[in-house]
């Protein structure tokens, strides 16, 4: 939600424009484990882009992990869409120290994309690029990544200085991480920066899509990137429970072992490549049953909510420092 409360008179202006900044669909490949052929996401992008419209989004995209195939086979499928535009969520570094940052850049096209993949391993000759061309991007999930062994100061006046876009709300996120990247937003605004702040439902299954999302302004995609890009917008929804975070991993999961068939009767893959799939495949079997996965989740959610505290606590100071000169 936004930093002050917003009346219902306000919501039921007909000139808001709604649109969930950060979903995924099937072409958001796991990369980390892609010899297995898993995926971060099972959902097809017309399933994606029906159930947003359900929703209300007024505009929908894709934000696949360094990817815009669900965007262009969705394109491609329905070559008249005036309602979709291509997104995708980005993982750059900074090359001293491997620090991740995921990155939404929204209304790219392919040659913008193929550019980006190029330039990502390093931030800093990333966003220039994106500035050069005038794309809308912004940083997500500020504390999902973040490595307490850097000083806290230095990330946030560097990520600051680099972005104008934030996503405050992300609906995968836990409560207190999305408060404290608010908090953080607002109090720099506070000193005469302008920064957009936007939301996303972080959607990995089909239950969330939309669930969080942006409202802004725009008769047009282009003119609804443009209201966001000057800040005349808000993220607006309500996180998901831990509960059903741990409930889309199993479901990511029975996904991932209904596609077996398909995959061994594919001409993608080599006899070497299936035989790995399948003994990946047994493998998970025990070690899904014995809870690893929800414990891995939960351990990543207590890191969430271990660092925002962290940073909470000095967060007087952490501002302080960020308002000195080379802060």
């Amino acid at each position: 939600m936004p930093a002050d409360p917003i009346s219902a008179d306000v919501l039921s202006d007909p000139s808001l424009k709604r649109a969930d900044l950060h979903c995924h669909s099937r072409f958001s490949i796991f990369k980390y484990f892609r010899r297995a052929n898993t995926r971060d996401c099972y959902n097809a992008p017309e399933d994606v882009y029906r159930i947003a419209k359900e929703r209300g989004m007024a505009y929908v995209t894709l934000t696949d992990h360094d990817s815009i195939d669900g965007a262009l086979y969705l394109l491609n499928k329905q070559p008249d869409l005036k309602d979709f535009f291509i997104g995708e969520e980005v993982e750059t570094y900074f090359p001293e120290t491997a620090q991740r940052i995921h990155a939404g850049v929204w209304g790219l096209n392919e040659a913008q994309h193929r550019e980006i993949q190029k330039l990502r391993p390093n931030i800093r000759e990333l966003v220039p690029y994106l500035k050069s061309e005038r794309l809308l991007f912004g940083v997500n999930h500020l504390f999902q990544n973040y490595r307490m062994k850097n000083v806290a100061a230095r990330y946030i006046a560097e990520v600051i200085e680099m972005f104008d876009v934030f996503e405050v709300l992300n609906g995968a996120m836990a409560s207190f991480h999305n408060k404290m990247v608010q908090q953080l937003v607002v109090t720099v605004q506070q000193h005469g920066r302008r920064i957009s702040m936007v939301g996303g439902s972080d959607a990995h299954t089909l239950k969330h899509v939309a669930k969080v999302h942006t409202v802004s302004k725009g008769e047009t995609v282009a003119e609804f990137l443009e209201s966001i890009r000057k800040g005349d917008c808000f993220g607006w929804g309500e996180e998901m429970r831990f509960r059903d975070l741990v409930a889309d991993i199993y479901l990511n999961i029975l996904a991932y072992h209904g596609e077996t068939g398909a995959d061994l009767r594919s001409r993608e893959y080599t006899a070497r490549d299936k035989t790995i799939q399948l003994a990946i495949r047994l493998a998970s079997i025990p070690t899904a049953i014995s809870g690893l996965p929800a414990a891995i989740t939960s351990l990543n959610y207590l890191k969430q909510i271990v660092v925002t505290k962290g940073i909470s606590m000095r967060f007087s100071r952490l501002v302080d420092e960020l308002r000195r000169p080379g802060g």
